[in-house]
């Protein structure tokens, strides 16, 4: 029984042990914590001698640098150093300790020996690197990673590394350089080397710098695809579309490719509605021989594109006829199937909104719906394109059902509250006007962004000008205006307009007259025009509806149309601090930021 008792008490030694260390040290943490470093050094160094342990180590190397203690610091990390060798950190310390002390120059030879020790071993070369970071000395942690190269026999490793701590320093040529090594090193890092572009430059003269030394390694390494497919990529994120569609048909020729280059910068030209360039790079692969396997999506894309080019602007019956063929011959040489569905989409608007073939485009869309397997989206966007041309063909009743449909089958979706509001547009249109606000009133509750400015713009519309007389003629007479825009009849919305504006002179209305008068000019490609009754808005108007939407429509003219990207940047600032509330925030920050240089990511 004795003997068994003496056993018990020789198991309960360690764990009583245990929990003496457990209480020493949380008591030194809390000297630490009050300032009382003295007291917290005794307990750190009692338990490091007990168990030479790390942690208790690296705390009594704390509390006597903060007491100043230094020749026992010294004396401490040279006892640890002896304990470990062949343990490099240990030496940093002791490396810190001579440069805190005031000894620089023997801190300089401690650290420059360290980095001189490094063998080919991954963990001891991270480990000297993130020592040195720790302690903020960027030098030596870049000289540890560098050095880990050498010994390693890979100069591509440590990319990551490095290129944080040449950030941190504000090399940006160098982190050029380890972004362009670690491509070299492996090129299927190339997405992780656009992400360390993208965070470290943030300047013009940062992309110019990586432009040039990009294109001199191009003009030594000309059948590198990555260097080439990194080349497009900077020159899209500067929105230089001229010079990305010259690199991209040269790169394709060069690399024998099928166009994926060219693909890629049609469809950003097209995004950032610079059409000419778009249908050039589609045309380039639409047209190429032998046949392209992106043959099939070139030729579609650039029918779409064309389409946005001619109708955006200035065009004759020529073009649309020219390009409704074109639609005709894509469906014929494609067929009808879910794929190629947008297009047919895109011809039915042509017919019509800009040939007045409206009982084809009606055709069209109910021959589309038929399609099988459609997807309930795809055939809502159908059923709320279909409903439109209803419209446009005095039916109204068809559009409603339609309209009713797409709301009932997607209610909590997008494509249900757009329903919500074509139906209440509709009712304004017609001249219920009392109806149609309150349909609004809802839907800017509960809408999502993407239709909530309409919907709050109609709704003020409607609840500021409908007047004590039930007949609400001037209202009526710009309903009807706004539904002849919608048409497309532009000659015809143009004329009720001037009649509102002579039998009601100085209605409030005045300045939804003029954001349908900018609008009718876009239309017909009057740049000039449009941004003189925009800036009237602006100028006259600015605290009402129309305000925010003048102001970041005169941005966009002056950044797309008119070249004019200093008026541009203005606009959008001004936009910012003059409307913090506006819907058109979000996007007006994002482009006064790229046209201020910034990168975003």
């Amino acid at each position: 029984m004795r003997q068994l008792v003496i056993y018990f008490l020789f198991l309960l030694i360690p764990i009583a042990s245990i929990a003496q260390k457990s209480t020493d040290e949380a008591l030194a943490m809390d000297f630490f914590r009050n300032g009382e470093f003295q007291k917290a050094a005794d307990l750190y160094e009692e338990i490091y001698n007990k168990t030479g342990s790390e942690p208790s180590f690296n705390s009594l190397i704390s509390c006597l640098l903060k007491l100043k203690q230094f020749d026992k610091a010294e004396k401490s990390a040279h006892k640890q150093v002896k304990r470990n060798p062949g343990v490099l950190r240990y030496q940093v310390d002791l490396g810190t300790i001579y440069k805190q002390s005031g000894n620089s120059a023997k801190a300089k030879e401690q650290f420059n020996k360290v980095i001189n020790e490094i063998n080919a071993d991954m963990f001891t070369i991270t480990d000297i690197g993130q020592k040195f970071y720790s302690l903020a000395e960027f030098d030596y942690a870049i000289a540890t990673f560098k050095k880990g190269r050498q010994v390693m026999g890979n100069e591509t490793l440590f990319t990551y590394d490095l290129t944080r701590l040449y950030n941190l320093k504000q090399d940006k040529a160098a982190v050029i350089e380890e972004a362009l090594t670690q491509i070299a090193g492996n090129p299927t890092f190339i997405s992780q080397s656009k992400s360390i572009l993208l965070s470290s430059l943030q300047e013009e003269k940062d992309f110019d710098e990586l432009k040039s030394v990009l294109q001199k390694k191009i003009n030594k390494d000309s059948k590198n695809p990555e260097l080439a497919e990194l080349m497009i990529w900077l020159l899209l994120q500067r929105n230089d579309f001229q010079t990305a569609l010259d690199k991209a048909i040269a790169y394709n020729k060069n690399f024998n490719e099928d166009g994926e280059r060219l693909l890629t910068v049609g469809n950003a030209a097209a995004h950032a509605e610079k059409y000419e360039i778009a249908t050039r790079a589609f045309a380039a692969i639409a047209s190429a021989t032998p046949r392209s396997p992106l043959y099939e999506e070139a030729k579609l894309a650039l029918i779409s594109a064309k389409n946005k080019k001619i109708t955006s602007g200035n065009y004759t019956q020529e073009d649309l006829i020219s390009l409704e063929n074109d639609y005709q011959q894509a469906i014929l040489e494609f067929g009808k199937s879910n794929e190629t569905l947008y297009i047919i989409k895109e011809l039915a608007q042509l017919k019509a909104y800009y040939l007045n073939k409206i009982n084809e485009a009606i055709k069209l869309l109910e021959e589309a719906l038929k399609t099988p397997r459609i997807s309930t989206s795809l055939q809502s966007e159908l059923k709320l394109d279909l409903g439109d041309t209803y419209i446009l063909a005095g039916d109204v009743w068809e559009a409603t059902l339609l309209y009713g449909q797409v709301d009932k089958a997607l209610r909590d979706n997008p494509l249900g509250q757009e329903a919500r509001f074509r139906s209440a547009r509709l009712s304004f249109w017609n001249g219920d006007f009392e109806w149609a606000k309150a349909q609004l009133d809802v839907l800017k509750a509960s809408t999502s962004q993407l239709f909530a400015n309409d919907a709050l713009n109609l709704s003020l519309l409607i609840g500021s000008n409908m007047g004590p007389d039930s007949t609400n003629k001037p209202l009526r007479i710009y309903a009807q205006a706004d539904l002849a825009l919608f048409k497309n009849q532009l000659t015809s919305a143009k004329n009720k307009l001037d009649s509102l504006k002579s039998l009601f002179p100085g209605h409030p209305l005045e300045d939804d007259i003029l954001m349908a008068e900018a609008k009718i000019c876009l239309k017909k490609g009057e740049i000039q025009a449009a941004e003189k009754k925009l800036n009237e808005i602006a100028e006259r108007f600015s605290y009402d509806i129309w305000g925010d939407d003048a102001l970041f429509m005169l941005a966009d003219l002056n950044e797309n149309q008119l070249g004019n990207k200093t008026k541009a940047q203005e606009l959008y600032e001004k936009l910012l601090t003059q409307y913090p509330g506006s819907l058109y925030v979000l996007e007006a920050r994002k482009r006064f930021r790229t046209l201020r240089g910034d990168v975003i990511n």
